[in-house]
C-alpha cells in the first residue's frame, strides 16, 4: 500500500465523496441514538442493527388489552405514556385454534405507527368445565402441552421478534420488534392457574422453558416473569419461583403492588427487591406493570372519589421516582386506560379507568401524564448470560 501524506489523503478523501454525491447520487447520514426507530430487516429478513433508544418509564395497559385501536395508541402517546402492555393468547380453546395473529397484526401495527413500545404477556387459556367461569388461564401440564407451548411461543418470536414475518410483510411500517417479552399474568391467583392453587416450581419450569426458546430464536431478548399480586404471598412465592427458575431465568422481575395505600404498595416493591437481593439479583430491576385503584365499591383497592384515586396515583408516582435508585425500580404500568363495559348490558362493570368509558379524563389521566412527559427513559434490562 502506498503511504499518503495527511493533506493528499484528506484532498484524497474529499474528492472520492464528491464523486459520490455528485455521479452515484450517495448520501452521508448518521441516525442519532436516541431514534425510537430500528434500521429495516435485510434481504436475509435479518434485524440490521440500528439505535432503539431507551425505554419509556410509564406504559399503560386496558381492561380489554387486545382490542385498543389507533386512536388509542395516539392518545397515549400524545399523553407522553410511550409503553402498552398487552396479553398474547397462544390457545384459547386446548390447542386447536391456530394463533389469532389478524388481532395481534392490527394491535402492533397500530402502536408502532404512533412510536409506542410494546410489552406483550404470554398466556393460553380454555374454556373450564363449570360455564360460571367461563375462560381461564391455563398452564401447559402434560408433555404434549408443554411441547404445543413451546412451539407456539416459537411461532410468536419468529412473527414479531427481529426479522420476524411480520415486519417483512409490512415494510411501510417502523421496524420495531419486539424484544421484551413477558412470561405469564399473576400465576399465584387461581384465575390466572388454571383455578388451581398457586404452584411456584410449575411457573419456575414455564419461566426457564420459554426463556429457552425466546433466547434461541432472539440472543438479545429480554425476559420478564410473571406479575406477582404481591398482596397473596408474593415474597414467600417470588422466592420459590426463583430457586425453581433458577437466577438467570428473567432479565426484569415484575411486580403487582396493589395495595389500600402508597405506603403500603412501595412496601411491596421493597419486599421484592429484598427478596430478589437475597438470591443475588441485586441488579436486575423490578417492574411494576399494574398499578391501580378503582373508584367506588369500597374494597381493598377501592377508592371513594375520582380525587382520591388521582391522589394516590399521585402519591406512588413520586414515591417510586423518589426511590427509583434505591429500589432499582424499572418502569410503571397504569391500570386500566378507561372503565370497562358490559359487552351485553351497556353498563359500566368496572372503574379502575384512568378515563370514563366515554373517555372523559378522571384527574388521575393528569396525574399520568404529567409525570410522564416529565420523566427521563429508562434503560432496556441487560440480558442475563444463564450457565
Amino acid at each position: 500500500m502506498i503511504a499518503l501524506h495527511r493533506p493528499a489523503r484528506l484532498f484524497l478523501t474529499l474528492w472520492v465523496l464528491a464523486v459520490c454525491v455528485t455521479a452515484l447520487g450517495c448520501s452521508v447520514s448518521k441516525e442519532p441514538a436516541s431514534s425510537l426507530r430500528e434500521s429495516g430487516p435485510g434481504k436475509s429478513g435479518q434485524a440490521k442493527p440500528g439505535a432503539r433508544g431507551k425505554l419509556p418509564a410509564y406504559g399503560m395497559q386496558a381492561q380489554r388489552a387486545n382490542r385498543l385501536r389507533e386512536p388509542d395508541f395516539e392518545l397515549i402517546r400524545d399523553g407522553g405514556v410511550g409503553f402498552y402492555r398487552f396479553s398474547v393468547l397462544t390457545s384459547n380453546s386446548d390447542d386447536r385454534d391456530r394463533p389469532a395473529v389478524r388481532i395481534y397484526d392490527r394491535l402492533i401495527a397500530a402502536a408502532v405507527s404512533e412510536g409506542v413500545e410494546l410489552l406483550p404477556v404470554f398466556l393460553r387459556s380454555r374454556l373450564k368445565d363449570r360455564p360460571s367461569l367461563g375462560r381461564v388461564a391455563s398452564p401447559p401440564e402434560s408433555p404434549a402441552e408443554h411441547a404445543e407451548w413451546r412451539r407456539r411461543v416459537r411461532f410468536f418470536a419468529e412473527r414479531y421478534g427481529p426479522g420476524g414475518n411480520f415486519w417483512r410483510e409490512r415494510p411501510d411500517l417502523p421496524y420495531r420488534p419486539i424484544r421484551i417479552w413477558e412470561v405469564w399474568n399473576e400465576p399465584n391467583l387461581p384465575q390466572f392457574w388454571d383455578e388451581r392453587g398457586a404452584n411456584p416450581r410449575e411457573y419456575g419450569r414455564l419461566l426457564r422453558e420459554t426463556r429457552a426458546v425466546l433466547r434461541a430464536v432472539d440472543p438479545g431478548a429480554r425476559i420478564l416473569s410473571a406479575g406477582i399480586a404481591w398482596r397473596y404471598s408474593g415474597a414467600r412465592y417470588l422466592a420459590a419461583v426463583l430457586d425453581a427458575a433458577g437466577p438467570c431465568s428473567a432479565d426484569a422481575i415484575s411486580v403487582h403492588p396493589y395495595a389500600p395505600t402508597v405506603e403500603t404498595a412501595i412496601g411491596h416493591l421493597a419486599d421484592a427487591r429484598a427478596v430478589a437481593g437475597s438470591r443475588g439479583l441485586h441488579e436486575v430491576a423490578l417492574w411494576t406493570t399494574e398499578i391501580g385503584w378503582r373508584v367506588g365499591g369500597g374494597g381493598y383497592y377501592g377508592v371513594d372519589t375520582p380525587a382520591a384515586q388521582a391522589r394516590a396515583l399521585n402519591g406512588f408516582l413520586a414515591a417510586t421516582t423518589r426511590r427509583r435508585r434505591e429500589l432499582g425500580l424499572g418502569p410503571t404500568f397504569a391500570f386500566a386506560l378507561r372503565d370497562r363495559v358490559d359487552p351485553t348490558t351497556g353498563d359500566v362493570d368496572s372503574k379502575w379507568g384512568l378515563r370514563l368509558a366515554d373517555d372523559t379524563p378522571r384527574p388521575a389521566w393528569r396525574v399520568l401524564t404529567r409525570w410522564a412527559k416529565a420523566a427521563p427513559r429508562l434503560p432496556w434490562p441487560k440480558p442475563r448470560a444463564c450457565r
